[in-house]
């Protein structure tokens, strides 16, 4: 009784490993193995193709739809702000090519000398 008692602490952790290893195995998800004719198999891949694709295109159409109006608008004004600066340039260190820059764009398809007048008018209060 006395050896028992000696080795039941290693008696018993033989069994618990025992005992581990043999429900971990038994529990283990192993998937079940198909065979599959090649025919099936390329229809199977074009299937999961299109689908990937269809993921694409829509997560490609809903970052469109959150995201692409707001940084389409941001370039604008961006643009916009350039264009306020540069003309502002004009006018403060040249201020003849601002005079033309609006007499050009004050012009009109056709040139009458009452949109000469009209221009004329609004230049010479810039002076």
């Amino acid at each position: 009784m006395d050896k028992f008692l000696k080795y039941s602490p290693l008696i018993l952790l033989f069994s618990i490993i025992i005992i581990a290893i043999g429900l971990s195995n038994h529990y283990e998800d192993k998937k079940p193995i198909f065979a599959m004719s090649r025919e099936n198999y390329q229809i199977q891949q074009r299937t999961i193709d299109s689908l990937i694709v269809a993921n694409d295109s829509l997560q490609t159409e809903i970052f469109m739809l959150e995201d692409g109006f707001d940084s389409k608008e941001h370039r604008y004004e961006d643009i916009i702000g350039e264009y306020e600066i540069g003309i502002s340039y004009l006018k403060d260190y040249h201020p003849k090519a601002y005079k033309d820059f609006h007499r050009i764009i004050g012009m009109r398809e056709r040139y009458s000398a009452e949109l000469e007048r009209e221009n004329t008018k609004r230049l010479n209060k810039l002076d």
